[in-house]
């Protein structure tokens, strides 16, 4: 009777967490069934429907009878920054006759109400959470390799996306939202992975899915969860690996058995890329294609020319955005200080840097704000990836390299796409002294500071 109670606790955890992933991670499974099986082609309002349902599966039994603390910091700091956002928008907005009001009243409720059924779903989600991440972000995979495969549109070569809007353009779409989703496999595979007693089946479990995420990330062509991806796996080898451990490791490889198994793994692909040769052609083109895009960029950046003399290198439309948003942060140091005050006012200017549109359109307090709730997410994510508390923290210490990459490439300071992230942070990061004994996977923590954990106490 035990076992089945704690099977169905567990069952119910794990539909608390399948709610949060669809906030967070949602698109790419709300673009598979709106756009590739034509359930609602173009309508937000299947969208809108779809992340309410996430919402509804995240509310717990115990809603508003048992709340847990958040990082309260960072969530004054965040609750802030939005109400401030808000005020904006009624009282100095830049555009008299501004129409989106009421839609972008609907995003901030959504980031409220995410916000406030986090601070609801209890502790014990953090044994689950990464299972759920691993299996959710390889459907999520499945689909858009499905769509890819059935939609007449898409060619090699192209992004990976599924195509919005009922047949526009070829491979219009958006790219990041799966790479994120990709992103956010290989951090949640790779911690599956290197957990012990874990069984061979999920392991392999593991390994498929990470392998998939990693070509996902490279049919995106996303330079920005690319780059996350480098610094995560940077950061994990900082704090992880030791020079013993290398010297250990490389030894090891020289025994019988590793070098068997080298062999046959080398046998294997190769094998395999001479009964499929496409797949590696495919590999290629999409690298070679990444990298001259980015040397493009760098040419025309620095004002080169590249293919010979009568050929100048021209930025891509991102990169070219972002250029005129530093010569626009530019000339408002040099001329115009002042208005860094107050702000230009309400979403005035589109800079695809949010950090600098913080500053730029919401003023010092906007930025103090926004600055600050991402700096003490960096400063916890680093003291989590030092010390590995439990699962749940150390995933979201690590997806936040991509965030951090974001707010300083793309995007604007107050979207959906970057506060669902940021509130599950709020929620998670920097709390887990509060968390009961048994949720940490080192024991019992020491006392920290003014805070006594009480093992097995779960804190309200």
């Amino acid at each position: 009777m035990n076992n089945l109670v704690r099977l169905l606790q567990k069952l119910d955890y794990m539909r608390m967490v399948v709610g949060i992933c669809i906030i967070l991670d949602g698109y790419p499974l709300i673009f598979f069934f709106r756009e590739t099986v034509g359930l609602a082609p173009g309508s937000t309002a299947f969208t809108a429907l779809a992340l309410a349902g996430g919402l509804m599966l995240m509310v717990p039994f115990t809603v508003l009878r048992k709340l847990y603390r958040p990082n309260v910091t960072m969530f004054w700091m965040g609750i802030s920054f939005l109400l401030l956002c808000i005020f904006y928008m009624y009282f100095y907005n830049p555009y008299p006759f501004f129409q989106l009001s009421g839609k972008h009243m609907v995003y901030y409720l959504y980031i409220v109400l995410f916000l406030f059924l986090l601070i609801n779903v209890p502790n014990d989600i953090i044994p689950v959470f990464v299972p759920v991440v691993v299996v959710f972000t390889l459907v999520s995979n499945l689909g858009l390799v499905y769509a890819l495969i059935t939609d007449p549109t898409w060619a090699i070569g192209q992004r990976a996306t599924i195509t919005l809007n009922n047949g526009g353009d070829p491979g219009s779409g958006n790219p990041h939202a799966f790479s994120r989703n990709a992103f956010m496999g290989v951090v949640a595979c790779a911690i599956w992975l290197v957990k012990p007693k874990i069984h061979i089946f999920f392991r392999l479990l593991s390994l498929f899915a990470g392998i998939l995420n990693i070509a996902v990330l490279v049919l995106t062509q996303t330079r920005s969860a690319i780059v996350a991806l480098m610094a995560a796996l940077a950061l994990f080898m900082y704090f992880n690996v030791r020079p013993a451990q290398i010297r250990t490791a490389v030894r090891g490889m020289f025994r019988p058995v590793p070098i068997l198994v080298m062999l046959v793994g080398v046998v294997g692909v190769i094998f395999f890329f001479q009964r499929y040769s496409f797949v590696l052609e495919v590999l290629i083109s999409y690298v070679s294609s990444f990298v001259e895009r980015n040397l493009e960029t760098l040419y025309a950046m620095l004002g080169l020319k590249s293919q010979g003399a009568d050929y100048k290198a021209v930025l891509d439309d991102s990169t070219a955005n972002r250029s005129e948003s530093a010569t626009f942060f530019r000339n408002v140091l040099a001329g115009h200080l002042h208005m860094l005050i107050l702000g230009y006012g309400y979403d005035y200017l589109y800079l695809d840097v949010p950090i600098m549109e913080a500053l730029t359109n919401y003023g010092i307090l906007g930025f103090a704000l926004f600055g600050g709730v991402n700096g003490l997410v960096l400063y916890h994510s680093w003291k989590i990836m030092r010390h590995n508390p439990n699962p749940l923290s150390v995933f979201l210490a690590y997806f936040y390299m991509l965030i951090l990459i974001q707010i300083l490439t793309n995007g604007r300071p107050n979207e959906i796409s970057f506060w669902f992230p940021m509130a599950l942070m709020i929620r998670f990061i920097g709390v887990e002294h509060l968390f009961p004994a048994y949720l940490s996977e080192k024991g019992p923590p020491e006392v920290q500071g003014q805070y006594v954990v009480i093992p097995h106490a779960e804190p309200t």
